[in-house]
């Protein structure tokens, strides 16, 4: 590299790590992600993103992906699957839960069924600032926990050293990042990823308006008021907005291996045609 690339780069790290640090101080508070059980057993956690590949593993594999330890993710429970699945861990990080409540009858549902269809214990993971008695979490069998979604980079060791302490993580373009994340401080160390699509490129368009289209299929049919909120998100984004949030997230994804690697912790991908190209692909442990 020559040395005015590496001048470059020295630059680009120093201003990213000075905003990484302006913004943990500002965001980041003492997150109380504990041990989790199976992790300490030596199990492997499958999280089950909400991508339309999910629903053949369903459909197939149900039996023993209800026997494994699970991490289900954003609308989920509002899936009839859910209360076959009984997933172990929960999580959801959009700010749209937390918001949307009175404006968006999806995340009502979605809260109504946490509290009256679980039935089983699971640990609900909420970014901090949240509780269960914010949330309206009454259902006994649910344990909240919560992390930094603060999204960090720079120096290497500048990031290790914030990823370690869960003062933040790399850039969370998608939940798949909070949910590794909160996985390896919960002691995971081995993850696997299915229902992890990531096709958008592929359904990405441009109308003769000029709107740019992207839709992003979910192993669940989403209903007339979710199409309509995802619409009205995108109405005013440029095609090159939508492009950069995209390596933005695939980006994360190699952060994420690199520091998965760093633990000692193993992330495999097990969703067929998954466009992640992160993680070594490996077939669900069952």
């Amino acid at each position: 590299m020559k040395a005015s690339d590496r001048l470059s780069d020295f630059g680009s790290r120093l201003g990213a790590s000075a905003k990484s640090l302006i913004k943990v101080a500002l965001q980041s508070r003492p997150c109380s992600i504990g041990k989790a059980k199976a992790a300490a057993e030596g199990k492997p956690l499958i999280i089950m993103g909400n991508g339309p590949s999910l629903g053949e593993v369903i459909k197939s594999d149900l039996h023993e992906l209800a026997g494994s330890v699970t991490m289900a993710l954003n609308f989920a429970a509002n899936a009839e699957e859910f209360t076959r699945l009984r997933p172990d861990f929960y999580l959801m990080a959009d700010p749209h839960f937390f918001e949307g409540r009175k404006s968006d009858p999806n995340v009502e549902r979605l809260f109504s069924r946490l509290n009256s269809e679980t039935a089983w214990p699971m640990t609900l993971y909420v970014p901090v600032g949240h509780s269960a008695a914010s949330l309206g979490i009454s259902n006994p069998d649910i344990k909240v926990e919560t992390f930094n979604f603060v999204g960090a980079e720079g120096f290497e060791g500048l990031e290790k050293m914030l990823y370690d302490h869960g003062l933040a993580m790399p850039r969370p373009r998608n939940v798949l990042v909070p949910a590794i994340m909160t996985a390896m401080r919960a002691g995971f160390k081995e993850i696997y990823l299915t229902g992890a699509d990531h096709g958008w490129l592929t359904t990405l368009s441009v109308t003769e308006d000029n709107e740019v289209v992207s839709i992003q299929p979910h192993f669940y049919k989403d209903n007339a008021e979710e199409k309509k909120r995802v619409a009205s998100v995108y109405r005013d984004v440029r095609l090159h907005d939508i492009l950069l949030s995209f390596h933005l997230a695939f980006k994360s994804y190699h952060q994420l291996a690199a520091y998965a690697k760093a633990r000692g912790c193993s992330i495999y991908n097990a969703t067929p045609g998954s466009f992640i190209d992160a993680f070594p692909r490996k077939k669900l442990p069952f």
